[in-house]
């Protein structure tokens, strides 16, 4: 009670200092900056419902008004249940791009009536060059109202195949959605281009009939059908390490969880002085068989919500408030724990099994080699 009062008197003296300063400044920046005393003592206090009060929700909105693009938005828009800001929380994800921030945005967007605005962008049979970055950016999110309309998308002939390419990789990036991928794959209903953006993920599912479809379904390239001698037979073989980048860069997908140098996405470990740390043969055992050695700190977790929703990969954060999990694709999912139903680490790396399925054999060859060349200078 002593905290909650002091925060009251915080908040109190916030305001005061607002309405005196407003009689003696009129400039902008001392507008933002008498906004922002308020609105940080606002966020200080505990189950404040500021839409019960006019003059505070008018000193809210227009402080985030002047926020323009900055993320931190995201947190007082979730924490004070503001409500009215869906189509703009779209826009902001636009303009972010595939991240962290734009996901929360549009998850926080469809609670506040911004699905409208999404279906209307992705219902195209000729999207615009923004919609089809909304769509990426979509492909992310684990909403069921974002699954929903990602099913409804998959069924509607008008749609261009490229949206609904992204409608089959986010709704097989949940785990309890991937018998109903098999089952829109036996309609007809996703175009054959998904079919190796969705078949590593599906071949792998823990569910042994949806694993069992999609190796009839989605099997393997085939040019990497053949099978690969024994790891001794392959570590003698020297390939071509700038073959071996443009893979790692490309086809392989390493650069979407790792980081070389500056570049990549910081979700799995960094590699770039792996070739100092792993020898040739340990190197392919880590591709090949990734569950089998894990690293420390990169242990898998599943959290599963009140929502039944699910999210999978690496834990960044566990507080008393909440749980941060960064998935595959880097992005950052926040969960509170009020909402978490279930927690538990998994025996099964984050990195996909069968990354040597997208390649031929001296492909292989050329990605270890290059891998190996990144020492410690």
């Amino acid at each position: 009670m002593i905290k909650t009062f002091k925060f009251s008197l915080l908040l109190a003296f916030a305001v005061g200092v607002g309405e005196r300063a407003s009689h003696a400044a009129d400039s902008a920046s001392e507008q933002i900056r008498r906004d922002r005393i308020v609105v940080e003592a606002i966020m200080r206090l505990e189950n404040i419902d500021i839409r019960k009060d006019p003059k505070l929700l008018q000193t809210v909105e227009r402080y985030l008004s002047q926020m323009k693009s900055d993320p931190a938005q995201l947190k007082i828009i979730q924490k004070l249940k503001l409500t009215g800001f869906g189509e703009r929380l779209v826009d902001l994800a636009l303009l972010w791009g595939e991240s962290s921030q734009s996901v929360q945005a549009i998850d926080l967007a469809v609670n506040q009536g911004g699905m409208k605005k999404i279906a209307t962008a992705l219902k195209s049979k000729m999207p615009d060059e923004p919609s089809l970055a909304l769509s990426k950016i979509v492909a992310l999110s684990n909403s069921k109202q974002v699954h929903e309309l990602q099913r409804s998308l998959l069924a509607d002939a008008n749609v261009a195949k490229a949206i609904k390419v992204d409608a089959a990789v986010g709704m097989s990036r949940s785990k309890g959605l991937h018998a109903q991928v098999i089952e829109l794959a036996k309609a007809n209903l996703i175009p054959t281009e998904a079919n190796i953006l969705i078949g590593a993920t599906l071949r792998n599912s823990e569910d042994e009939g949806v694993r069992k479809a999609a190796n009839e379904m989605f099997p393997p390239a085939k040019s990497s059908q053949t099978p690969l001698p024994p790891i001794d037979a392959l570590v003698k073989r020297t390939g071509n390490p700038v073959q071996g980048k443009t893979l790692y860069i490309g086809v392989a997908t390493c650069s979407q969880c790792h980081m070389v140098g500056q570049e990549g996405k910081n979700v799995g470990p960094s590699l770039t002085e792996i070739g100092s740390k792993l020898s040739k043969d340990a190197m392919y055992a880590a591709i090949l068989a990734p569950s089998a050695g894990i690293s420390h700190n990169y242990e898998t977790f599943a959290v599963r919500t009140d929502e039944d929703e699910v999210v999978t990969g690496l834990m960044v954060s566990d507080t008393a408030e909440s749980v941060t999990i960064r998935d595959a694709k880097g992005i950052d999912r926040t969960i509170q724990k009020t909402s978490v139903e279930e927690m538990k680490k998994l025996e099964k790396s984050l990195m996909p099994e069968g990354l040597q399925e997208t390649m031929s054999e001296q492909g292989l060859v050329d990605l270890v080699e290059y891998l190996i060349s990144l020492k410690k200078s």
